[in-house]
């Protein structure tokens, strides 16, 4: 019974989202009565929409089909005892060199080749998951190493895109000069958050950082307005074009600003993972990880536990701000609308689904939750209007079949893992 458990489950809250989906209400203001409907629509689209559908994209149906089985096969020889032992040697020799290495060269070709065959479409995509990758991997560092719920991420963002646009309205300053200020505002505003709202726990934090990310949007508004400040051509990352022969056989027709900004945020994310590693593995991530499961406990053993909650928040809020910086500058102009509280949801939900604590996780979460919106956009366009439907479904699926998530780590999987009796 053990097994059907998570099907069970699968299925009652399809039976309680039916009425939701399928259901129409109207309130008849004369009468003062509630007038139930059922959407003949949604019943036609889930009957002969779909089957229609499928039978007229069977070839996408099928490569689909047949990608996730082979990630689904690599992981599993990936887990292999043999593989494991032998990438266990080589980790040994190598210190990990050959790994960092090979990782650097795939990185590089892929990225060639992307600005060499790939439409703006697409390299527009890519740009956009770096973004939010690197967002992600700042909310893994509190959210998921330290176990502290943050609702207001969106916030942090927020505080570092407008230091550039203000920044860059005032002194025309560029986005290279801007990172550094940027960061310094955004370390200093997280670490006057965090000074006394993190001896708060729990729900009590979450609302706090709720509280602090409207608050910000609105305090923007107050002080800059709500028109849009726009990023001028010279501030935002430049085309690269030479008469190189060699520069001529890679990029044929140079590298527009949409490609250079595809280069410039895969090298932001390379050198976030690269910090993030060293952190999680340094004597600060430990810290972290056992103020994350069980906070009484690490500071009965002396770990200044409110010290280094307030170190991964302001680290965050630097990752925030950086991000920020370049999310402005992708998108040539700072609204305030930008930055609301959907947005902290739509980050968190990429840790979540990823894997919190994992090192993969974030990244994973971010390319699924910002991709699939886009794909369905582009390639299934009858599926637009049940967009939100489909990601939230996912997520239920994932919190039923993979509480871990999708690249949970191995100490967050034995946590959740239920006990043998």
């Amino acid at each position: 019974m053990k097994r059907f458990r998570p099907l069970l489950w699968l299925l009652w809250c399809l039976i309680i989202a039916a009425p939701l989906v399928f259901v129409g209400l109207e309130y008849e203001w004369g009468k003062g009565l509630w007038n139930a409907t059922l959407r003949t629509d949604r019943l036609r689209f889930l009957v002969s929409d779909i089957p229609a559908w499928v039978g007229g994209h069977w070839l996408d149906v099928i490569g689909v089909l047949v990608f996730l089985g082979a990630v689904v096969g690599f992981l599993k020889l990936w887990q292999l005892t043999a593989w494991v032992q032998w990438r266990g040697e080589v980790e040994t020799r190598t210190r990990g060199r050959v790994r960092q290495a090979g990782a650097m060269i795939v990185v590089i070709l892929i990225l060639t080749l992307s600005c060499r065959h790939l439409a703006d479409t697409q390299i527009e995509w890519g740009v956009m998951v770096c973004t939010y990758i690197l967002l992600a991997l700042g909310l893994n560092l509190i959210v998921g190493m330290t176990g502290l719920l943050v609702l207001g991420y969106a916030g942090f963002v927020a505080v570092g895109a407008y230091t550039f646009a203000v920044l860059h309205q005032q002194f025309g300053l560029s986005l290279w000069l801007a990172f550094l200020p940027a960061a310094l505002v955004g370390g200093l505003t997280g670490f006057l958050l965090g000074l006394p709202s993190l001896r708060l726990r729990g729900d009590y934090l979450a609302i706090v950082t709720l509280g602090f990310g409207e608050t910000v949007r609105f305090l923007i508004k107050n002080l800059v307005g709500e028109q849009s400040i726009i990023i001028s051509r010279p501030a935002r990352v430049p085309s690269l074009m030479s008469e190189n022969a060699a520069w001529r056989w890679l990029f044929p027709d140079g590298l527009t600003r949409l490609k250079t900004e595809l280069w410039v945020a895969v090298a932001l994310v390379v050198l976030s993972i690269w910090l993030i590693r060293n952190l999680t593995h340094s004597r600060i991530g430990r810290a972290w990880i056992a103020i994350r499961e069980d906070e009484t406990a690490a500071a009965a053993m002396g770990i200044p536990t409110v010290r280094l909650k307030l170190l991964a928040f302001t680290l965050s809020a630097i990752w925030a701000a950086v991000g920020g910086v370049f999310f402005v500058a992708h998108n040539t102009s700072a609204n305030p609308e930008m930055f609301g509280f959907g947005e902290s949801v739509l980050i968190l939900s990429m840790v979540v689904l990823g894997g919190m604590g994992s090192g993969p996780g974030p990244i994973v979460g971010a390319i699924v939750l910002y991709l699939l919106p886009e794909v369905l956009r582009e390639r299934f366009p009858v599926l637009i209007s049940y967009r939100p439907m489909i990601v939230g479904g996912l997520m239920v699926a994932m919190m039923i079949f993979r509480p871990q998530g999708l690249v949970g780590s191995l100490r967050r999987k034995i946590e959740l893992k239920e006990e043998q009796p």
